[in-house]
């Protein structure tokens, strides 16, 4: 048998490669400008890399892509999930090379959708590529399932798992390897991820904008009743909303987990161009063990050049809540609306959008295979943190499978995911592979499978 490391350095200009053909191919869910050239491409890319069956399951949105390389069926089932589509370019100044023309600097990938997600996606294809070059025998079921809509809400995953999807009735683990990893730059694995739930107020007072001089005073305005109504649900840098906080299920190991997390408090605000934190609390317990409250924006009246003296009739804010396990989103929907008509009850209050929150034991065996896999590629000690904080559709699986779900972030921190000149490093996108190849030599060679007992 050859050493997986060097098949994967002798192929590494060809994954290259097929990886720059995927990054050229625009796939922006949000518009669908080139989502189905993506998914057919995808569709031969993982044909042409080890994987058995392959095919698109439509949804009501976007297409699924699908695979699989089943080996035994008594052997566990790992789902890699990932996502084509990406956000749209942006700025097209902004980018000192065009997003969908791949290139190479100093040592990084640049293009739309170079770390999130088509890069981090492709690691697990050309890992099992990598595997049957080297004669290397794949110890469990490897089943990919990506989908064309992580960038608008998810909504076609959504609607295959409410069509009793049976093809992932045998998965044992879902294992997502999407955003960044610590900012030390270590190899990073986390356990589940803070859930989201967008909200947007509409207030309305006259029928038009009034001019101030003339009507100032006795008349309400929109704005002004807006932001006093927004104030009522802050104390500090908390929720000062009845019952925000009541369910929440944190554990002492997640505390000691946090704990661990490498910290350099001044590096933050340097790169951040803060002077200050807006909290007291320990960093990452209050980043990644505590909900939040976000104001995203407020719009009402004029904001344009000079003055317009004018009392505005209309004013819009639209909020968003970063929930941590055992939080509902829809039961908390319910707290902030009857929060803010109690003491407005003519604001208009609208749910945008949910994530659940997603939490796997941390004690799932899984886990040990994952850090041992980083281990022997990377030759550092991996990052292990409870939670992400940002949300991810993954919580979907966890919430329809009954699975532990384990978030594996290839990318460097610095990625810019969403952002001009997104890039992964070279190095990180060839280290994804080969974590991939170590995790599915070693998964279900052993008792380590992926229960929550």
């Amino acid at each position: 048998m050859t050493d997986v490391k060097y098949v994967v350095e002798e192929r590494f200009e060809d994954y290259r490669e097929v990886l720059f053909e995927l990054l050229s191919q625009p796939s922006v869910s949000a518009t669908g400008e080139g989502m189905a050239e993506c998914a057919d491409l995808l569709v031969e890319t993982l044909v042409d890399h080890g994987f058995e069956t392959v095919e698109q399951l439509p949804t009501s949105r976007y297409p699924l892509v699908y695979a699989e390389r089943l080996v035994d069926e008594s052997a566990p089932t790992v789902l890699f999930y990932g996502h084509y589509d990406v956000q749209p370019p942006g700025d097209v100044d902004q980018w000192t090379t065009p997003a969908y023309e791949p290139t190479v600097r100093d040592g990084s990938i640049y293009a739309r959708g170079s770390g999130d997600n088509k890069g981090q996606l492709l690691t697990h294809a050309f890992a099992m590529d990598a595997l049957d070059a080297a004669g290397a025998e794949v110890t469990a079921n490897v089943k990919l399932f990506i989908e064309g809509g992580e960038e608008s809400g998810s909504k076609g995953l959504i609607n295959y798992f409410g069509d009793d999807p049976d093809r992932l009735s045998d998965v044992d683990l879902v294992y997502v390897a999407d955003g960044p990893m610590h900012r030390s730059r270590r190899p990073t694995l986390i356990y589940g991820n803070r859930g989201i739930l967008s909200v947007q107020l509409d207030h309305r007072t006259a029928a038009d904008d009034l001019h101030s001089g003339n009507f100032g005073g006795p008349v309400p305005n929109a704005a002004n009743e807006l932001v006093g109504l927004l104030a009522t649900a802050f104390e500090g840098d908390q929720a000062a909303i009845e019952g925000f906080y009541d369910d929440m299920m944190i554990t002492e190991a997640d505390r000691e987990m946090i704990a661990e997390i490498p910290l350099d408090e001044g590096a933050i605000k340097e790169e951040l161009g803060l002077d200050r934190f807006a909290t007291e609390t320990a960093y990452y317990e209050r980043l990644l063990l505590e909900p939040t409250l976000t104001i995203n924006g407020i719009t009402g009246g004029y904001g344009g050049e000079g003055m317009k003296t004018i009392i505005p009739n209309e004013a819009t804010a639209k909020l968003d809540m970063r929930l941590v396990p055992n939080q509902d989103p829809d039961k908390i929907f319910e707290l902030v609306e009857a929060h803010f008509h109690e003491h407005a009850s003519d604001v208009e209050v609208t749910k945008l959008g949910t994530f659940p929150p997603m939490k796997t034991p941390l004690d799932t065996p899984a886990a040990d295979v994952i850090l041992e896999a980083f281990r022997d590629v990377w030759d550092l000690e991996p990052v292990e943190m409870p939670l992400l904080g940002g949300s991810l559709p993954a919580a979907h699986f966890r919430e329809n499978l009954d699975v532990p779900v384990l978030v594996v972030p290839y990318a460097n921190p610095d990625q810019g995911n969403h952002s001009p000149d997104e890039h992964i490093d070279v190095g990180c996108f060839r280290k994804g592979i080969e974590v991939s190849a170590a995790f599915m030599r070693s998964y279900g060679s052993d008792s380590t499978v992926a229960g929550d007992e």
